[in-house]
């Protein structure tokens, strides 16, 4: 049995609301409706590379945090970073030393949540105060 990835499921969902068939989005890129099926049903282990995953953008018309989501989904589905977010985290160790704690000692995502919420609203009042 296969399970749809997150980004499967955007995929699909995002057709569906832009009305396009799997045929419509698997033209616009030369591809086969078969091959768009098999990514939103989780068959396919190998999603869009990058070109296509930016036309895919284009067709669906997608903007800003939709596009920056979709796009992130696909690289995940990967199993990667973005270019610019893996260059970032690569060249800053701090970071690296942190994600490596929090997987280690089991850190909840609501702490980062929280912990991410005061550091912004601090920097708010900085900038403003």
């Amino acid at each position: 049995m296969f399970s749809p990835s997150p980004f499967g499921v955007m995929l699909k969902e995002t057709r569906e609301s832009a009305k396009l068939s799997q045929f419509d989005l698997a033209s616009g890129l030369g591809k086969t409706a078969q091959y768009i099926s098999n990514i939103e049903k989780g068959k396919n282990n190998s999603p869009p590379d990058d070109d296509a995953i930016f036309k895919l953008i284009d067709i669906l018309g997608l903007k800003s945090d939709a596009a920056e989501k979709f796009r992130f989904l696909a690289y995940a589905d990967r199993g990667m970073l973005p270019p610019e977010m893996f260059r970032y985290v690569f060249d800053c160790p701090a970071i690296i030393g942190l994600i490596n704690y929090a997987v280690n000692n089991n850190i909840p995502m609501d702490y980062w949540d929280s912990a991410l919420s005061d550091i912004f609203s601090k920097r708010k009042v900085d900038n403003h105060g």
